[in-house]
């Protein structure tokens, strides 16, 4: 594949950023009729297929550097990125609602610069740090529902801890992908996680099948977003780490404070869901500090 400019690396992440912001309200629709462990399983099944058939034709470039340490890069992308992020996604958002679930998404760039910070030595400045408090904070209004105090323990969604779990797992794929893209094509990289990933989600959705109720396979809206999702998701995924080989993790992660302003409207719109006050004050909170975290000094 040729390089990728910096201005098409920009409207790529845009592009992504809206797409993965639809995620949460489309996969509450197929919930209803897909358990989300056999979700996953079947969705990363058949992007890891189309990933396959594509790093195939795209020549010999594409798998340079294929060997044990690709296949060791592959197995900590896949259990970080595809088992331990989107597999948990769609969990997190079978017990939460798709509003929540994209609004603590947008943490995401903070927990990058996070990443960044301790595993690739960049720097963190003072407004930087306040950065990281204030997303917190709108996390916390957005969890507690803005009774930070008064809430009782029985109230609070499991669904949007393990969405912030999940963050954890992306966090550190597009960490450590920045270094494996020294060595491993992006095409290579994001199919080696996908098959990694997917041959630890199918033995997971088979150990969780008794614990869910059994998938409605005759559903059109489900395997409508099931090829939905894999289908686009699997080149997002691609074009994702060339963007990031492009622009950097960090800066590439501010281009998902788009993923809540998409996800609102389809969550109100697709679902229905109320949009209350401490979802939106939260989630200005979360963005806000977002700003402040990947906002850099200028240098003279």
């Amino acid at each position: 594949m040729p390089a990728l400019s910096q201005t098409r690396a920009y409207v790529a992440l845009v592009a992504i950023a809206a797409l993965w912001g639809s995620y949460p309200a489309t996969a509450k629709l197929a919930l209803e009729d897909f358990p989300p462990f056999f979700l996953a399983a079947v969705r990363c099944t058949i992007a890891s297929g189309l990933l396959v058939l594509l790093l195939a034709r795209a020549g010999a470039d594409a798998t340079r550097g294929l060997g044990a340490p690709a296949l060791l890069a592959s197995v900590v992308l896949g259990l970080t990125g595809i088992w331990g992020s989107t597999q948990f996604s769609y969990v997190a958002i079978y017990y939460t609602t798709a509003g929540n679930a994209v609004i603590l998404q947008a943490a995401t760039p903070v927990m990058v610069a996070l990443g960044a910070r301790f595993y690739l030595g960049e720097r963190l400045l003072l407004h930087q740090w306040l950065g990281v408090a204030v997303s917190v904070f709108g996390v916390l209004l957005v969890v507690t529902s803005g009774r930070l105090a008064a809430l009782r323990v029985e109230e609070l969604r499991p669904g949007d801890f393990i969405t912030l779990a999940s963050l954890v797992g992306w966090s550190i794929y597009t960490v450590y992908g920045k270094r494996v893209l020294g060595r491993l094509s992006s095409a290579l990289a994001t199919t080696g996680a996908y098959v990694a990933g997917t041959l630890m989600i199918l033995p997971t959705a088979l150990v969780a099948a008794p614990f869910f109720p059994a998938p409605r396979l005759h559903s059109l809206t489900a395997w409508a977003v099931v090829l939905y999702q894999s289908v686009l998701g699997a080149a997002a995924h691609v074009w994702w780490y060339r963007a990031v080989d492009v622009v950097g993790p960090s800066r590439s992660a501010v281009f998902l404070n788009l993923q809540p302003l998409v996800g609102i409207a389809l969550a109100a719109t697709l679902l229905r869901e109320p949009i209350g006050v401490w979802q939106i004050l939260g989630g200005a909170a979360v963005l806000a500090g977002v700003g402040l975290t990947t906002r850099r000094s200028r240098v003279p």
